[in-house]
This record gives C-alpha cells, sequence and structure tokens, in this order.
C-alpha cells in the first residue's frame, strides 16, 4: 500500500480547512440569512475561527 501524498507538507489546520467546500458553506449561510448584519466576520470566516479555537485548545 503506498503512502498518500495529497496532504503531505501541509499543516493539520490546512488539511481540515482544505476539506471544507467554501462555496457550500457560503451558499448554505446565503439560505439561511446567517450573515444579513454581517459586520467582521462572514459565515465562513466565522467557521474558520471557531475551528482554529476548538483545535488550539481555547477554552473561553
Amino acid at each position: 500500500m503506498g503512502k498518500s501524498t495529497i496532504f503531505f507538507g501541509q499543516p493539520i489546520f490546512s488539511q481540515m480547512i482544505s476539506l471544507n467546500d467554501k462555496g457550500k458553506i457560503t451558499a448554505r449561510g446565503l439560505s439561511d440569512k446567517s450573515d444579513p448584519y454581517c459586520k467582521r466576520f462572514s459565515t465562513f470566516q466565522h467557521l474558520i475561527t471557531m475551528v482554529y479555537g476548538v483545535t488550539s485548545g481555547c477554552n473561553s
């Protein structure tokens, strides 16, 4: 069995983010109307921020 070279040399956080489809997440945010009053973060940026917080061990 050969080794996979798809994620070779990328940090784990980058690998996790690359598995998410930005187009689908943005479309879901538009269909659920989660960004109408967005001042700072879009739905996708908020997801990335939350994933980073969880993986880095933030607890507050």
